[in-house]
């Protein structure tokens, strides 16, 4: 394309309006004035949060949901690392989210003069938590990091990254050229190495499947293998809804439970699939793994990472597990897999034993979240914060259907994700239900963002589960032999709070009573707050 003079800030919404940019997540400041008159001049929609976490959390949402990048947009310096935390949890997970933000002009004194948002160097503190991260040096190299940051993010493991503009380049005007960006392609599975895995695990008597959100969009393709196998599937927390957690070879998303160690011992196989094997996915430490690992993966640093892999697999999860099971069906016996049945079948029973026992405070929770997800066709949209009620109670009692999705902070472990990320993903996915799931002490982060989806007309749910405060920190306090200190909190009035900010917002007791509160909230005209009690140790201590 001819060169065009504009500024910096019109080079960069063209750039993203030509690769395909039509939201963004941010909030207006002085130094960004000119990116959002040229994004609003572009016809990009500008959703606007309360805060620059709740940014990053709503394009995180987004992201995970459509699979596309999701750009936030910040003014310099507080704001920039107000998100960085949601560009951590990005990290972590695997996330696209590309950051755009000013920074201190070209010019800038190297020891600072007091300029408004003055930081040294924000492009080092960025750094510091994501790989990519760029520096213009002129108007026109906008749409050069706008396409070369795209390509990265676009190619191999997804990772979130950031574009700074000084802020005098912003207005500035001087010609530029689009470079749309390219994506380099996944590695196609090697016959090879397809039937040396598939050779090693053919005789298998006691197989079993760990995959992670790197294998969405495998589901069938990893269910089938298991068949042939017989093999048990463990899935991360933010696998839940590759594979049905009816059926018989789901063992479910059990990453919580003090047994795994003794079920990942217990198999002579473990075929990996898209997962980290991270410590923050499957607690007890360390996870033991039998002398035969098929890793199937797109990172080849990751691939050498928290496992001892004997069949390194570099491919795409879809075609590298459709491949393996072709080789694996055509060598398996009756026998072989009439064996390995009978072992998931065991675990399967020892596993929803276990998770019933670790869930039963929050056992109302997951029992209406499957009778509303059954209720309708349509997916369901689980956003998740990093509390009990979640990685105790739904990540392992809600029974997800192929589909359904379960968005979870599981790298960074940060609070107040659910609210803004389920508003993301509605936004991203209008078709679908979302439901948000947050602590009464989690919710506190983030929580204005709900005037955000009232103002958005976001129709989704938020339940808040309330113990009285940080109910797991409060219990570990306790299990050390400490006094719980510092972890019980006043709230407020979750209904009315909710109200306040223009909501609806509703208290209910008992399983009934929310899987009706989630059906009502289905036909409102925007976001519901719907406040339960915490019938646990940790509420019964600090609720009273």
């Amino acid at each position: 394309m001819d060169q065009t003079t504009i500024t910096g800030g019109a080079h960069l919404a063209r750039a993203l309006q030509a690769e395909g940019i039509t939201r963004v997540f941010g909030i207006p400041g002085t130094h960004n004035l000119e990116i959002f008159a040229q994004l609003s001049a572009a016809g990009i929609d500008i959703v606007s949060p309360r805060h620059e976490q709740g940014a990053g959390y709503m394009a995180d949402g987004a992201a995970r949901v459509t699979g596309e990048v999701q750009v936030i947009v910040t003014t310099t310096g507080p704001a920039a690392l107000n998100a960085l935390t949601a560009l951590l949890q990005s990290f972590t997970d695997s996330v696209p989210v590309l950051l755009i933000t000013p920074g201190m002009p070209l010019t800038h004194p190297g020891r600072g003069n007091g300029l408004l948002h003055e930081v040294r160097n924000q492009s080092a503190a960025l750094s510091a938590v994501l790989t990519e991260v760029m520096r213009v040096t002129s108007p026109g190299e906008v749409s050069l990091a706008v396409g070369q940051t795209l390509s990265a993010m676009r190619s191999g493991r997804i990772r979130p990254a950031a574009i700074e503009i000084p802020l005098d380049l912003i207005e500035e005007t001087g010609p530029g050229t689009l470079h749309p960006s390219v994506a380099r392609a996944v590695p196609a599975p090697v016959a090879s190495e397809i039937d040396a895995a598939a050779e090693a695990i053919a005789s298998s008597q006691r197989p079993l499947i760990i995959a992670g959100a790197g294998a969405h969009g495998a589901g069938a393709e990893v269910a089938a293998l298991a068949e042939s196998l017989g093999a048990g599937i463990v899935l991360s927390s933010n696998a839940k809804g590759l594979v049905d957690d009816r059926a018989e070879t789901t063992i479910g998303a059990v990453g919580v439970l003090e047994l795994l160690p003794e079920l990942t011992s217990d198999a002579d196989a473990v075929i990996a699939i898209g997962t980290e094997l991270a410590p923050s996915d499957f607690w007890p430490e360390p996870l033991p793994l039998p002398d035969t690992v098929v890793r199937i993966d797109i990172d080849e640093v990751q691939m050498l990472t928290n496992a001892t892999v004997t069949h390194p697999i570099l491919a795409a999860a879809k075609n590298a597990t459709a491949a393996l099971n072709e080789q694996v069906s055509a060598l398996r016996t009756e026998s072989a897999t009439a064996a390995a049945r009978n072992w998931t079948a065991g675990w399967k029973s020892r596993a929803a034993s276990a998770m019933e026992s670790d869930g039963r405070p929050w056992a109302g929770l997951s029992t209406a979240l499957t009778a509303f997800a059954e209720a309708d066709d349509s997916p369901l949209i689980v956003a998740a914060d990093s509390t009990m009620a979640c990685y105790y109670g739904v990540q392992t009692g809600w029974k997800a259907r192929p589909g359904d999705r379960f968005l979870y902070p599981a790298g960074a472990g940060t609070l107040g994700y659910g609210l803004p990320a389920g508003i993301g993903a509605k936004l991203a996915a209008p078709q679908v239900r979302v439901v948000a799931i947050e602590g009464d002490g989690g919710s506190m982060f983030t929580i204005p963002e709900l005037a955000a989806a009232v103002q958005a007309g976001v129709r989704m749910s938020l339940i808040v589960v309330d113990n009285g405060g940080y109910g797991e920190i409060r219990n570990e306090m306790e299990d050390r032999g400490d006094t719980p200190s510092g972890v019980k909190l006043t709230g407020p009035d979750f209904p009315a709070l909710a109200q306040a900010m223009g909501a609806r917002g509703i208290h209910v007791d008992g399983a009934d009573a929310l899987l009706a509160a989630l059906t009502e909230a289905e036909a409102a005209d925007g976001p519901t707050l719907i406040h339960i009690t915490e019938d646990s140790r940790a509420g019964a201590d600090m609720l009273g």
